[in-house]
């Protein structure tokens, strides 16, 4: 099997897991890569992610579609899901489809960690 073109590395603060992805989050490959850490991840009890997009080069509506499950995965586990470093593609994407209303969005790491108070930024 072909290698993902999609890397993701998380490190953790807290009960705050952070994914850094890179590359592309396309079908039936990054958006699958993806879908098994954040099972993993809520396997082991994390649901709060913040998604460092900064190093994301390309997103198809796979990769979105996966993101919005995976959104609501974490939900029913008490958890949340923060942008963090989107490019201005994928703030127009994402504003095209009006996704802003379910994700928040941030460019302040250390504000996006902060799943305590959901106001607005």
């Amino acid at each position: 099997m072909a290698e993902s073109k999609l890397t993701l590395e998380e490190r953790h603060t807290g009960d705050v897991t952070i994914l850094i992805l890179t590359g592309q989050m396309l079908l039936d490959d990054g958006d699958l890569a993806f879908g098994r850490r954040i099972r993993g991840l809520v396997d082991r009890g994390f649901a709060k992610v913040v998604l460092d997009l900064g190093g994301v080069t390309h997103i198809d509506s796979s990769g979105v579609g996966m993101l919005v499950a995976k959104l609501k995965t974490l939900k029913e586990k008490g958890g949340d899901m923060k942008l963090l470093h989107l490019n201005s593609r994928a703030e127009s994407l994402f504003g095209m489809l009006k996704l802003f209303i379910v994700f928040e969005r941030f460019e302040d790491e250390t504000v996006s960690i902060n799943f305590d108070s959901h106001g607005g930024c």
